[in-house]
């Protein structure tokens, strides 16, 4: 069976590009994003919760009990969301968790009572389940193939990668704050924007069928070879540069000297010159793509542009899907695989312009194929 081949076939399913060519689905994203953020930072107020309202160390762990229990419900309120209540049971919570966080804010006092310290705990416990389990629960309502939803899952779970630098602002928030109270208002800010984000999306779902898409590109053939070439450009002259520092004696960095200044301003064009090419090579290769045959799984060359140079692991996703509808294509003319999936993925993860000349490989094999 086809690694594409969707959950549920009732109505024509989702894909990759389906998902993040829709509001509703950035929408889930930054939600998500903006929820864990605020969560994560959050945890950095707690040891200064003593500081504020004399309440023990010891006392704090009420609020991760709380937060355990929102955790549950959290959990339940995604359940609603299975019933075909997404809208309602995503923005309430946000709403309810909202409100206790501006009391919280209006009266820090409060934080002393351990039973209002406890309901703080569960509005944020419930908050942090409710967006990534509903958001799961949502994707698989668009009946995605497994490749799809694996792909679409994994760039929502970047979210929490990106959570984990919020204690890092709370650390520099607390130095000029020393009652944590701004750390509050940031995650009431985030709770704030989340809600904003989800309410111009009228429907969270994805039962219907997915918008038509298609901007073509006359095909090209290029090098791969000279395509990593260029992709490299930058990391192969920071690497001369440090050598030549090493063996040579030529100071290269930490230096104003004239030669330090050249070097410098090299790489910098190089690495600007690489990204602008990154760019102009995804854009091209979805157009081409979809010149030499149109597909669902394509997205539009701008939405990838933007993807592959924004999102955390953006590229390395859109690669293996690239790799993926050329072994299709190769298939429907009676042909092997035109590229090794999990090298790809490998490639993608660990060397970026590695995998990019194997898709152009692929792809200037496909355009010799013919359609």
């Amino acid at each position: 069976m086809s690694n594409t081949t969707p959950i549920a076939s009732t109505n024509p399913g989702f894909t990759m590009a389906d998902f993040l060519s829709t509001y509703r689905y950035w929408a889930l994203f930054f939600a998500s994003l903006f929820v864990a953020f605020g969560a994560e930072g959050l945890n950095f107020f707690l040891p200064l919760v003593s500081n504020l309202a004399g309440v023990s160390s010891e006392n704090v762990g009420i609020f991760f009990l709380g937060t355990i229990l929102g955790l549950v419900v959290g959990s339940f309120a995604a359940f609603i969301v299975a019933l075909g209540h997404a809208r309602a049971a995503m923005i309430l919570p946000l709403l309810v968790s909202s409100l206790v966080t501006a009391g919280v804010l209006a009266m820090p006092a409060v934080l002393g009572s351990m039973v209002l310290l406890f309901l703080f705990g569960v509005a944020v416990g419930t908050v942090r389940a409710v967006l990534p389990l509903a958001s799961a629960i949502i994707i698989v309502g668009g009946r995605p193939g497994k490749l799809d939803f694996a792909s679409v899952l994994v760039l929502m779970l970047t979210t929490i990668l990106v959570s984990h630098f919020a204690p890092l602002g709370s650390g520099i928030l607390s130095v000029f704050d020393k009652s944590g109270l701004s750390i509050v208002w940031v995650y009431l800010g985030c709770l704030v924007l989340t809600i904003l984000v989800l309410l111009p999306a009228r429907r969270l779902d994805f039962d219907g069928a997915p918008r038509h898409r298609h901007q073509p590109l006359p095909p090209r053939r290029r090098s791969p070879a000279m395509v990593a070439a260029i992709l490299l450009a930058p990391p192969i002259l920071f690497l001369l540069m440090g050598l030549a520092a090493r063996f040579l004696q030529v100071p290269t960095f930490g230096n104003a000297g004239p030669l330090a200044l050249v070097l410098s301003f090299l790489l910098f064009c190089a690495t600007v010159g690489a990204v602008i090419y990154l760019a102009y090579w995804v854009y091209h290769i979805h157009g081409e793509l979809a010149g030499a045959q149109a597909s669902q799984r394509l997205l539009t060359p701008r939405a990838a542009t933007l993807i592959a140079i924004l999102a955390p692991f953006g590229l390395p996703i859109l690669l293996v899907t690239l790799g993926d509808l050329l072994n299709d294509r190769a298939h429907d003319k009676g042909q092997g695989a035109s590229v090794s999936l999990p090298w790809l993925a490998v490639a993608g993860f660990l060397l970026p312009p590695l995998a990019i000349a194997l898709v152009q490989n692929a792809a200037n094999r496909s355009y010799a194929g013919g359609n």
